[in-house]
């Protein structure tokens, strides 16, 4: 057994909590897409064609990443995260030094959005990696605002955490467990306070200083990691 993959395999288990949580934390959100798409389906909203492109190229990106955790050196991943951890600092540092937020909407997204954060949830398939901080981070940079951003992240995270999470308990064997069950039922529970906090001090917390913490502890979790 690989401790590292097993790993892996119980954190994309436990996403599957998250998914409940999301869906939801965000159902006002979901109900609008599932609507707008439904009402008019050869012309999708920009929100839409940004959910769909960003899970197929995080798919591309994040699939042969889980298939290779078992090969993946570790020098190679805490390298990876370093890098990772260090524009995310970049990313928070200039976020804090701004007087206000980005102004951008969910219907203001294009594709290039969807490259960036498909791409930055794609390799939160490394371990030690945020998915969360990543994602926003992507928005962030790209000027979207903080509360869209992160229900662009969260929204964005159903589909993913649900193929992880299906991923995970297929190719296992421990899941059935009762251990197993409570945890997942945890994950949900605190998915959802956490979701519908961060929802409510977004407008009055500048996330720059969430993405520095999140970049920092990615830094540090590379450094113990190299060091091993």
């Amino acid at each position: 057994d690989n401790p590292v993959a097993d790993s892996v395999a119980f954190a994309l288990w436990l996403h599957l909590g998250t998914v409940f949580s999301a869906l939801v934390a965000l159902r006002v959100e979901i109900i609008g897409v599932v609507g707008d798409t439904l009402r008019n389906p050869l012309k999708p909203t920009r929100m839409a064609v940004y959910l769909v492109a960003a899970t197929l190229i995080s798919g591309i990106v994040g699939f042969p990443l889980l298939l290779g955790i078992d090969e993946l050196s570790g020098r190679i991943g805490a390298v990876a995260m370093g890098v990772v951890g260090a524009l995310m600092l970049i990313t928070g540092g200039l976020q804090v030094r701004r007087k206000q937020g980005g102004t951008r909407t969910r219907e203001d997204v294009t594709m290039l959005d969807a490259a960036l954060t498909g791409i930055a949830q794609g390799f939160s398939a490394l371990p030690g990696l945020s998915r969360s901080g990543l994602t926003v981070s992507a928005l962030l940079a790209r000027q979207v605002d903080r509360r869209e951003a992160l229900v662009l992240s969260f929204l964005l995270s159903i589909p993913a955490s649900l193929g992880g999470g299906l991923y995970a308990a297929i190719d296992g064997e421990i899941y059935t467990s009762g251990s197993a069950i409570v945890a997942l039922v945890v994950a949900a529970i605190v998915g959802f306070v956490t979701i519908r906090a961060l929802m409510n001090v977004a407008e009055r917390v500048n996330f720059g200083l969430f993405v520095i913490v999140v970049g920092a502890s990615i830094i540090g979790g590379a450094a113990w990691q190299g060091l091993r």
